[in-house]
């Protein structure tokens, strides 16, 4: 894979993707554990849909009142609501949120010591251009019922709300196709564990 221009640092970036509730949380942890650095796209983004967003002017502006809870403040939860029911409105919030998380994780990255492995969990690897910044990309393949059953479980989301998040994606197996690696995430901790220590000397191996 050709090195975006956009990437000045010295680190081996993993780019690390699944479905919602498909583990890839969980196995990115597992690999920061063995050695790596962990970055969650995920993280950087909260603080641009929590209630004292820098981008709270914008986002009332562009996706309406309905986005704010009952004292006027931004609510994450009637942010995801809104935009994963409506492909325009989506596309209106990463168009805000994207660029700025993309930078400050470039940032990030720039800060980091040279010759790391770094491990970055991206929900939106393949349907963002951010595989593209990246040495390799992992897929975490799990079953969809489940992943789907733990996302409304951990969310506090409804099946169908669940099910919207999960098609505003691409589906587990374009994923897996474009991704250079895939690990299993079917059975027990044990079972993930080792398939990341298996990933994980494979991409040593990569370093050297």
């Amino acid at each position: 894979m050709t090195r975006s221009s956009l990437r000045t640092d010295g680190a081996f970036l993993v780019g690390i993707t699944g479905m919602i509730g498909g583990g890839k949380s969980t196995a990115t942890q597992i690999l920061e554990e063995l050695g790596g650095v962990r970055i969650s796209a995920d993280e950087i983004a909260r603080k641009y849909t929590d209630p004292d967003s820098p981008i709270s002017k914008e986002l009332i502006d562009s996706l309406g009142p309905e986005i704010l809870d009952e004292s006027g403040k931004l609510d994450r939860k009637r942010i995801a609501k809104l935009v994963f029911g409506n492909p325009e409105k989506l596309k209106i919030l990463n168009s805000l949120t994207h660029p700025r998380i993309r930078k400050e994780f470039l940032e990030v990255l720039g800060s980091l010591a040279e010759g790391c492995l770094v491990l970055w969990e991206v929900p939106l690897l393949f349907e963002t251009d951010s595989y593209t910044l990246c040495d390799a990309t992992v897929c975490v393949i799990s079953d969809p019922v489940t992943s789907l059953e733990r996302t409304v479980k951990r969310d506090g989301i409804s099946k169908e709300e669940a099910e919207a998040r999960a098609k505003s994606q691409l589906s587990l197996q374009e994923k897996a196709k474009k991704a250079d690696y895939s690990i299993k995430n079917t059975g027990d901790l044990q079972d993930l564990r080792k398939e990341c220590e298996h990933l994980y000397a494979e991409l040593k191996g990569r370093m050297k």
